[in-house]
């Protein structure tokens, strides 16, 4: 006989707030697939407290992206919209990385879109470097604009950075729409001082990957 708190399948506690939240992902997920027309399915992946309107939030406890089949008990194939992830990837190995880009990838639909922002490797003033290197914070990963392009490309998106460093240190910035994914550590929205870099803030690397 199962208990509360207890999950099916392989035997591990989980805890009550969790569960709750998973009720609320699930019924939201089933509401979602009725009325798909109109409401566009748009998942944030590691979102910590990030709430954002019109989008579905989760977090490792919910959502661990290296997981096949974390993705498999949640999603169907091609049936995301719009995933966003902002400064997640850099959490990850590199095998963890590929792994996450593929079910990105496989969870999108045709012509879905995945916009990930990450510490940009090519930065190069002091405070910036020593904030995003790893081990920092956990970081395993220091992306640039042509590392992380062509990883996207490799795994099938077409790639199309919107803010970051080439390997000269000059900043680039391309307009997006904030409606594909609001990324608050950029240009736009960053205002920490202890970044600031003449009229830069904290900026990250930030890569729009459409899948065809």
């Amino acid at each position: 006989m199962s208990q509360p708190g207890w999950s099916s399948g392989r035997v591990r506690w989980v805890p009550h707030a969790l569960q709750e939240r998973l009720r609320r992902l699930f019924r939201l997920l089933a509401m979602r697939a009725k009325i798909r027309a109109s409401h566009p399915l748009n998942v944030i992946l590691g979102a910590g407290p990030v709430s954002v309107e019109g989008w579905i939030s989760t977090d490792a406890d919910i959502l661990d992206v290296t997981s096949t089949r974390g993705w498999r008990k949640l999603f169907s194939p091609n049936s995301i919209d719009r995933l966003m992830a902002e400064h997640v990837m850099e959490h990850l190995s590199d095998a963890e990385c590929t792994v996450a880009l593929l079910a990105c990838f496989r969870y999108l639909r045709k012509g879905g879109l995945l916009r990930i922002a990450v510490p940009d490797g090519n930065r190069k003033d002091s405070e910036y470097i020593e904030e995003v290197s790893p081990p920092k914070d956990g970081h395993k990963l220091l992306f640039t604009v042509d590392d992380l392009v062509a990883r996207l490309n490799r795994v099938g998106f077409q790639a199309t950075p919107l803010e970051y460093f080439d390997v000269s240190d000059r900043f680039h910035s391309h307009s997006w729409a904030e409606a594909d994914g609001l990324i608050r550590r950029s240009i736009r929205h960053d205002r920490q001082e202890r970044f600031k870099r003449g009229t830069l803030y904290y900026t990250s690397l930030i890569v729009d990957a459409r899948k065809p």
